[in-house]
């Protein structure tokens, strides 16, 4: 499957499109397919080499209250799980964004939804044990609301793999074998269980086949599966696509219409956009001024984001009058990561998701040697919390049965390569507690107090500082086979172990102001004509929270269908400004 528009010969001086989409991530991709669907023109630009920015590294998870998964568990209508989601939203970020946009994303989620299956390669499947995250406020659910893409055959892809961006090569097995968190429970029963082993030999013996034909494996899951049915989609009704390429300028030439300088390989060419340009550049994550401008002190060094995130499109879009929307809390979104080296010498920046911090046995703490959150909280609240308490960084600690038995960072479950990571300091050990604070460089007496309480709390199965393992999140996360209390155990065992963590940001927050349509607004509040913003290029509709999983990508991705329809609606439309939404019984 050959696209013609990736020729770069195919791109000239005066040619003119409908839409411009600048940014080729999943809300980029969504906003280039669906205008094409629409009947309109479409050009999609991305700077790098390939598509799926950050997307393609996430969990690919979006969080659509009201999605027919959600209906058909809940046995609730539409109307009615929307509602629940708006007494969510109004309690957990409340007047920190406009509650007319977090309305527009109600509203149109479940249509983006069903017009992705309906028109698209685009495959969802319901998460029921994604809870949102902030479970003790009114109107949160304990799943359902988010939905994750399926597994994607990357062979329909063919040739044009290449230009897929791949996930974190730390998520992979054997070097390019792509897991799920499914995958990951069922492979740590192989040997174990009848159903763990043959799906071991089966993930194996495709792995196998694929090398033969490919640089790496074609089972693509989680971000990989969406940005890779997105691009599939794109290449399938080929849509023009300008890779290695960026917007120079843009100027206003009036009716909503734009004149665009194009750097490319090929060089310099001048077109023009008639009815829209789309920001959806990704914010400004690997931009280094905007991020001491925005993000808080001490600025966070590393990024768990691809870092191509310049903020360019942002600059572009202030060049054309639009304006930075109010500051979200931290700006920015959290991981709490840990920092390593590849063999080639490359920084890897690996984000401890939930795969670690609330198990049992495995704790936090700050550099004077207490804890300081709840371990299992969800990952934005974690490094809120250190920033809170100052414990930059901090400590990932556990003994010998807990890293065996679980893992901890880039030390998988089994440890059967602690000597690696050892040998270069990202894990460090020690035969007793108090030879490891010396190691770590905390107070020796107060880390041993800290060890003693977290044994006392693992026996009693209870966390009176900081309620760990009563939440929802923190159990669910934890090991359903361990007792009285599954994120609650002890540290007793030699050696002791410990893993150095800080803040990165997994996407910038603060972005362009929009209207309810992704119209880019000026310092006065009016549209700026025929420009829209999406994805993390837009401030974001959370106002700095971050209350459920997939709060990035399912906002992100709905501006940009709200982007495109907007874009394809008539002129007259435009002028009172309708959207063009086809109800959904339309596209059932």
């Amino acid at each position: 499957m050959q696209n013609p528009g990736y020729s770069f010969s195919q791109i000239r001086d005066g040619d003119v499109f409908d839409v411009v989409v600048a940014g080729g991530g999943a809300s980029g991709m969504t906003a280039a397919l669906v205008a094409h669907l629409e009947g309109l023109k479409v050009l999609l630009i991305e700077s790098s080499a390939q598509v799926g920015g950050t997307s393609s590294r996430s969990a690919g998870t979006l969080w659509i209250p009201g999605n027919r998964f959600e209906q058909a568990a809940t046995q609730s209508e539409q109307q009615s799980a929307v509602d629940a989601a708006r007494v969510y939203l109004d309690a957990a970020v409340g007047e920190r964004s406009s509650a007319s946009l977090r309305e527009s994303f109600l509203a149109s989620g479940p249509l983006l939804i069903e017009y992705l299956l309906a028109n698209t390669l685009v495959r969802f499947k319901a998460c029921p044990k994604h809870s949102d995250y902030y479970p003790w406020l009114e109107g949160a659910r304990k799943g359902h609301r988010a939905i994750e893409s399926e597994i994607f055959d990357g062979r329909a892809l063919g040739e044009n793999l290449a230009l897929l961006r791949p996930t974190l090569q730390e998520f992979m097995v054997f070097g390019g074998m792509m897991v799920s968190k499914a995958d990951i429970d069922l492979l740590l029963k192989a040997g174990k269980t009848w159903a763990g082993t043959w799906h071991a030999i089966k993930l194996v013996s495709r792995y196998a086949m694929d090398r033969l034909n490919y640089p790496r494996g074609t089972r693509l899951t989680m971000g990989s599966a969406l940005t890779g049915s997105l691009l599939c989609s794109l290449l399938k009704h080929n849509v023009s696509l300008a890779l290695r390429s960026k917007i120079l300028s843009a100027t206003a030439i009036g009716g909503g219409a734009h004149e665009l300088v194009l750097d490319t390989p090929q060089g310099t060419s001048t077109i023009y956009c008639k009815k829209g340009l789309v920001l959806a550049g990704g914010g400004f994550s690997g931009n280094k001024q905007w991020r001491e401008k925005y993000l808080p002190k001490p600025t966070p060094e590393h990024t768990s984001t691809t870092g191509l995130s310049s903020g360019a499109t942002l600059d572009l879009g202030l060049s054309l009058g639009g304006v930075m929307g109010e500051l979200q809390g931290d700006n920015c979104w959290w991981f709490p990561s840990s920092i390593a080296s590849r063999d080639d010498g490359k920084t890897i920046v690996f984000p401890h998701i939930l795969m670690d911090r609330a198990k049992p046995g495995i704790w936090a703490v700050g550099m004077d040697g207490k804890r300081f959150v709840n371990e299992g909280v969800c990952y934005h609240e974690f490094s809120r919390a250190q920033y809170a308490a100052g414990a930059i960084p901090c400590w990932l600690i556990c003994d010998a049965t807990a890293l065996k038995r679980y893992g901890m960072g880039l030390i998988r479950p089994g440890a059967h390569n602690v000597k690696k990571w050892q040998k270069n300091d990202y894990l460090k050990s020690a035969t007793s507690i108090a030879a490891l604070a010396q190691r770590l460089d905390i107070p020796t007496e107060q880390l041993e107090l800290s060890v003693k309480a977290m044994n006392a709390i693992a026996a009693s199965g209870r966390d009176p500082d900081f309620g760990r393992g009563e939440d929802h999140l923190s159990r669910q996360n934890g090991d359903a086979c361990h007792t009285p209390n599954p994120s609650l155990g002890p540290i007793t065992v030699a050696p002791f172990y410990a893993i150095r963590l800080e803040p990165s940001d997994l996407g910038t927050g603060i972005g362009l102001k929009v209207d309810d349509h992704a119209r880019l607004l000026d310092a006065g509040g009016t549209p700026v004509p025929g420009v829209y913003a999406c994805g993390n290029d837009m401030n974001s509709i959370m106002g700095g929270q971050y209350p459920a999983p997939g709060v990035t990508l399912g906002p992100g991705m709905t501006f940009a269908f709200i982007a495109a329809q907007h874009c394809a609606a008539s002129q007259a439309d435009q002028a009172k400004g309708a959207t063009k939404i086809p109800p959904v019984e339309q596209i059932q």
